[in-house]
C-alpha cells in the first residue's frame, strides 16, 4: 500500500507555499494597518490622498498575485517560442542573409521567397514544391487512417475487459521508442537484401506478398517503373506506401490512448437504448460512440495535420540523412534543414515562414469543417 506522506508530497508543499505567501502579505497588511491608524491618530485626512510607490506596488501585487505563479512560463515561452517566431520573420524578409557577415544581408524583400516557391536556390535536391507534395500527401493520407483505425481498435479495446491492460501497454510501445531508431528498424520489412544473384531476404512485407504469387518490389528504392510523375513532381508511389504505413502504425498509440479515454466518459444508457431498438453494432458505431467522442476526434485530426506538415525524424530514420536519393522523399522541416545546413539561412527563414502559414491554413479549414459536426 502507497505511504499516505508519499501520496500528499505535492498537497503539502503546495500548502506550505501558500502558507508563506500569505504570512508574506500578512506583513504587510499589519504594517499598513499600522500606518493608518497613526495616521488617523494625527488627524491627517485620507480622502483623496496620493497613494506612495511602496502602496502602489503592494496593492499590485495583492491583484496581480496568479500573474507571479505564471511568470517564469511566460519568461521561458518569450525567450524559446515568440523571439524566434519573430527573428524568423524579420530575417525571412532579409536578402543573402548570413549572420557571420559584417553586413549580415544585402537588402530588404521578397527574393528569399520568389526563390524558394521558384526552386531557384541553386543548391539542387528536391525543390519547395516537391516536398510540399510529399508533406501532404503524407499528413492527408495517414491522419485520417490511423485515427480510423485508432477508433476501431479503442471500441475493440473497450469491450475486451480480460487483459485490457496488457493490450493498452503493447499497443503504448512504439509511442515510447524513438522515432529514428523505430523507422531505422521499420525500413528492414521493405528491403530487399543482397542482389538478383544472391539474395539473402527480400523483406518480410515481399515475403507475405508471395504468398499471392506477387513478385518482389524494391520498397525502398522504387525505381523505373515505380515513379509517377506530374509535371516537375516526382511520386516514388513505392516510398510513398513505406512512409504511410510507418506513419499509420507509429501514430496509432496516442490516438488509441485518447479515444479509449474518450470512450469512458459515454454514457452506457445510449447503448442499451440502441439494443432495446435492435440497433447492429456498426450502427451503434457510427450513430451513438462516434458522434459523442467527435470533439476527442476533431482534436485528433487537427494536431495530426500539424504534427503530420512538421514530420522529419521518421523520415530520416527510413530512409536516411539524404532523404531518399538526392532529397526525392524530402519534406518541409526537411527543406528547412538542410538550408541551414547549408547556411543559406535566408532560404530557411523564407521556408519556415510560408511552412507556418500553410499550416495555419489548414488548421482554419479544419477548424471551420469541424464547427459544422462537432458539438462540445
Amino acid at each position: 500500500m502507497a505511504n499516505p506522506e508519499n501520496k500528499n508530497f505535492f498537497a503539502k508543499i503546495g500548502e506550505k507555499c501558500k502558507a508563506l505567501w500569505e504570512s508574506f502579505l500578512a506583513l504587510f497588511k499589519k504594517k499598513e494597518a499600522q500606518e493608518v491608524a497613526a495616521e488617523t491618530q494625527s488627524g491627517e485626512v485620507f480622502v483623496g490622498k496620493e497613494l506612495t510607490a511602496k502602496e502602489k506596488f503592494l496593492r499590485f501585487l495583492k491583484a496581480e498575485q496568479g500573474w507571479l505563479f505564471v511568470t517564469p512560463a511566460l519568461i521561458l515561452l518569450a525567450v524559446f517560442t515568440f523571439y524566434p517566431i519573430v527573428n524568423a520573420f524579420i530575417r525571412a524578409f532579409q536578402e543573402n542573409y548570413n549572420p557571420l557577415s559584417p553586413t549580415k544581408y544585402t537588402g530588404i524583400g521578397f527574393e528569399n521567397f520568389v526563390r524558394v516557391l521558384k526552386g531557384d536556390t541553386g543548391t539542387g535536391g528536391a525543390t519547395f514544391l516537391q516536398c510540399l507534395v510529399n508533406t501532404t500527401i503524407f499528413t492527408f493520407v495517414s491522419v485520417p487512417l490511423s485515427t480510423l483505425l485508432a477508433l476501431l481498435i479503442s471500441v475493440a479495446l473497450n469491450s475486451i475487459k480480460a487483459l485490457q491492460k496488457a493490450y493498452q501497454t503493447i499497443l503504448f510501445l512504439p509511442y515510447l521508442t524513438n522515432s529514428l531508431a523505430m523507422g531505422a528498424v521499420f525500413a528492414t520489412f521493405f528491403t530487399i537484401v543482397g542482389t538478383k544473384n544472391s539474395t539473402d531476404t527480400v523483406g518480410l512485407v515481399n515475403i507475405a506478398l508471395g504468398w499471392f504469387g506477387i513478385e518482389p518490389i524494391d520498397w525502398m528504392k522504387g525505381g523505373k517503373g515505380f515513379v509517377w510523375t506530374i509535371g516537375q513532381i516526382r511520386i516514388p508511389w513505392t516510398k510513398y506506401v513505406v512512409v504511410i504505413v510507418y506513419e499509420i502504425w507509429s501514430g496509432l498509440p496516442f490516438k488509441i490512448l485518447i479515444l479509449f479515454s474518450a470512450l469512458q466518459s459515454v454514457n452506457k444508457q445510449y447503448y442499451d437504448a440502441a439494443k432495446i431498438d435492435g440497433a447492429s453494432k456498426s450502427k451503434t458505431l457510427w450513430k451513438i460512440t462516434t458522434p459523442l467522442i467527435m470533439p476527442m476526434i476533431s482534436y485528433l485530426l487537427i494536431t495530426g495535420i500539424m504534427g503530420g506538415m512538421k514530420q522529419y525524424t521518421s523520415i530520416v530514420g527510413l530512409f536516411g540523412e539524404q532523404m531518399g536519393i538526392d532529397y526525392d522523399m524530402g519534406t518541409m522541416v526537411g527543406y528547412i534543414y538542410r538550408y541551414i545546413s547549408n547556411g543559406q539561412m535566408g532560404y530557411a527563414f523564407a521556408g519556415s515562414l510560408l511552412l507556418f502559414v500553410i499550416i495555419m491554413i489548414f488548421t482554419v479549414i479544419n477548424l471551420q469543417a469541424s464547427k459544422k459536426k462537432v458539438t462540445y
